[in-house]
């Protein structure tokens, strides 16, 4: 990636990283599982940032990735039951 488009990444990040980590924690329930959802969304954005930073909105872009990537991690928990864990010195 160029060095100015670089430097736009990093503008709308710190324009728009508050209110998308919002977002995600809304989703999430909890900062770290929302702070892993935003961390993810924003590799994804950044590996197309010429393609996001094309269209009208990037912040809907990233706030859709967020809701894909949400989604995601509760279909694999729902497919993944939770297991009691061993007592310890068995």
């Amino acid at each position: 990636m160029d060095e100015a488009r670089e430097r736009a990444f990093e503008q709308f990040v710190g324009a728009y990283g508050t209110s998308l980590l919002r977002f995600a924690y809304l989703l999430a329930g909890d900062r770290e599982t929302a702070e892993d959802l935003l961390q993810s969304a924003l590799e994804r954005c950044y590996r197309y940032w010429r393609r996001v930073e094309r269209s009208d909105r990037p912040e809907q872009y990233v706030r859709r990735i967020l809701a894909n990537a949400a989604a995601d991690r509760w279909r694999l928990r729902r497919r993944m039951p939770e297991s009691a864990l061993a007592e310890a010195g068995r």
